[in-house]
């Protein structure tokens, strides 16, 4: 679902918008500044935030609906959904939504059953009228991992997980949602009932690497150079000479008036000093060699292209296809610079 990073070209966008509705694009649209490119790709980032919640959402509703249903088990007896004294707790509405999901069950067992019943359904068991009959003794048994755990703070909860559960099954924005405090929560929640369970969540979530690619407002894709490029430069001369050089992982050679020529790194000067031994001697005057010594000698003038900050990173692969093996990225000022080798767009 709406994966590909790749540029698309609209041809057409109303016919976009219509397949959508222009109600449902409308929120998009709006902010976006009226946008059309840019209020498309909101609507892409928040398919993909949808879709990188799912696997969080399933394992809290399945953890959870598991975990309830032991304790009427425990108290009610295996076949609790028939059960009359458990029954008798409900209210019309929990009863009648028992019912519907009794009549959706591929069979009368419990596991069947339980796996027709909504997120709506557990979450509304949590509601005062409730406290008496299920929780007063048993939040503790719910939920393992937390001390003194009362059912009214976790119903606000599972009520919140719930609306924004909601949300992504009927395809609302989120993206405009605090992301990374509602799968923290998330994660949180089933760590409540198993520590494992949400570490194991944690490990193999997506949400995170999602959030990165959110769209900027230039209509550029995220993620953008500015975040990903190396920060490790320093500028010298080409004049320079090799005795006393910066601890740095690229130079930026410049020579006046011209500005910018060429991007190395010590690995060229340190080739390029191989190449100067006379006979068995190594020993080099770093004094009187020069940083354009070794651009020149690499050939390596004009080496490199210049992107902007809020470009996207995934402009990279194409551009270090040409004959550049650097990528300067600046805004005004250099920000940083993305090598060709070692790294993978």
């Amino acid at each position: 679902m709406a994966e590909s990073q790749a540029s698309f070209k609209y041809l057409h966008g109303s016919n976009i918008r219509l397949s959508l509705s222009e109600d449902r694009f409308a929120p998009y649209l709006q902010g976006a500044g009226y946008a059309e490119e840019y209020a498309f790709n909101l609507y892409l980032y928040n398919a993909r935030l949808s879709k990188s919640f799912l696997y969080p959402l399933h394992v809290l509703e399945v953890s959870l609906r598991n975990h309830i249903s032991a304790i009427f088990c425990s108290e009610y007896g295996d076949d609790w959904p028939h059960n009359e004294d458990f029954r008798n707790n409900l209210t019309e509405e929990s009863c009648a939504a028992l019912d519907k999901g009794i009549l959706r069950a591929k069979s009368i067992k419990t596991n069947d059953i339980v796996a027709t019943l909504t997120f709506d359904f557990w979450s509304n068991l949590f509601r005062s009228e409730y406290d008496r009959a299920f929780w007063q003794t048993h939040m503790g048994v719910l939920l393992p991992n937390v001390k003194n755990p009362t059912r009214k703070d976790f119903q606000k909860t599972v009520r919140d997980l719930n609306t924004f559960r909601n949300r992504i099954a009927h395809h609302e924005p989120i993206h405009k949602v605090d992301i990374s405090t509602q799968h923290a929560q998330i994660i949180e929640t089933i760590g409540w009932m198993c520590v494992e369970t949400s570490q194991w969540v944690k490990h193999y979530s997506t949400v995170n690497q999602v959030m990165r690619t959110k769209p900027s407002k230039n209509g550029e894709l995220a993620p953008f150079f500015k975040d990903s490029c190396d920060k490790s430069f320093e500028a010298v001369s080409l004049s320079n000479d090799l005795s006393s050089l910066p601890s740095v992982r690229f130079l930026l050679c410049e020579s006046e008036p011209d500005g910018l020529l060429s991007v190395i790194e010590l690995q060229h000067i340190a080739l390029y000093l191989l190449r100067l031994k006379e006979g068995n001697d190594l020993m080099v005057d770093l004094r009187t060699h020069t940083i354009g010594d070794v651009v020149s000698y690499h050939k390596m003038q004009s080496n490199y292209s210049i992107c902007g900050g809020h470009e996207s990173l995934s402009k990279a692969k194409t551009i270090l296809r040409k004959r550049v093996s650097y990528i300067v990225v600046g805004d005004g000022a250099v920000l940083g610079v993305v090598a060709k080798a070692h790294r993978s767009y």
